[in-house]
């Protein structure tokens, strides 16, 4: 696969962790390095400040695309969840126009659709088992319509929209998985955000141990909020992240199914 899915293991303060201790050890590898040097080699300032004002604007450049990517991704979600749940609900209130047996299995069967979104939603380690069951459903929707079809032959408007409605409900998942399982932040991207991240904090280091008195606190500080940028993008990027988009439409519709 094309997409970097390595963080989506690890839990959220093992990926906070790891992040730090990386552009720590980074800052301290700067720091040594220019102890190691000594004064051996005198350096002009404006450089070296030069240079690491360059690779941090690169840093900050390239966090605020990835952010960027992110964030458009996470809206993306929000969106597709309010077309799935008009789409559900679209086809539901059109399944009562083609009558019975018709009716009732389809409606039965969106009910169950949407009660696996729920589940998903409060359990994403069961997404596999989740879309598995809901290409199950779509295929016993499908029969059910090729047999009204089948069985009226003649065109009728009614028919139409009710086909029209559950193509939309079979879309909806489609371009769901498509954004929350497969377009993620490609992998060439993490790399060059994490090698990036790594050779600024190396430059900061090396300018922090070319002072008398190496100001710790500082480096803490820089890094913690390159961690804290750095986390959120994951977070958002991952399918089982802690931020997460609110699901309560879906509630809301599987509510008013339940008591139609």
């Amino acid at each position: 696969m094309n997409d970097f899915h390595l963080f989506d293991m690890l839990p959220i303060w093992a990926t906070a962790l790891f992040i730090l201790t990386l552009i720590l050890l980074s800052a301290f590898s700067g720091v040594k390095f220019v102890q190691w040097r000594g004064n051996r080699v005198k350096e002009d300032d404006g450089p070296l400040n030069t240079i690491v004002g360059a690779n941090l604007a690169l840093l900050a450049f390239i966090l605020a695309f990835t952010f960027g990517l992110s964030t458009t991704r996470f809206d993306a979600r929000k969106l597709f969840l309010l077309e799935e749940v008009n789409a559900i609900e679209t086809a539901w209130l059109q399944a009562a126009l083609v009558g019975e047996p018709y009716k009732s299995s389809v409606r039965d069967l969106l009910k169950e659709y949407v009660g696996l979104r729920i589940v998903i939603a409060e359990n994403p380690e069961k997404v596999k088992e989740a879309i598995i069951r809901s290409n199950d459903i779509h295929k016993e929707i499908w029969k059910i319509v090729t047999s009204l079809v089948d069985q009226n032959p003649t065109s009728s408007p009614i028919h139409s929209l009710f086909v029209s409605s559950i193509n939309d409900v079979f879309d909806s998942q489609t371009k769901r998985i498509t954004v929350t399982l497969t377009y993620r932040i490609p992998a060439m991207i993490w790399v060059a955000l994490f090698m990036l991240t790594i050779f600024s904090m190396f430059t900061v280091g090396y300018l922090f141990g070319r002072m008398e008195h190496i100001n710790w606190y500082m480096i803490l500080a820089l890094s913690l909020a390159f961690t804290a940028v750095i986390l959120v993008i994951i977070d958002l990027d991952s399918s089982y992240g802690t931020i997460n988009i609110n699901h309560q439409p879906m509630h809301n519709l599987y509510q008013r199914i339940s008591v139609k």
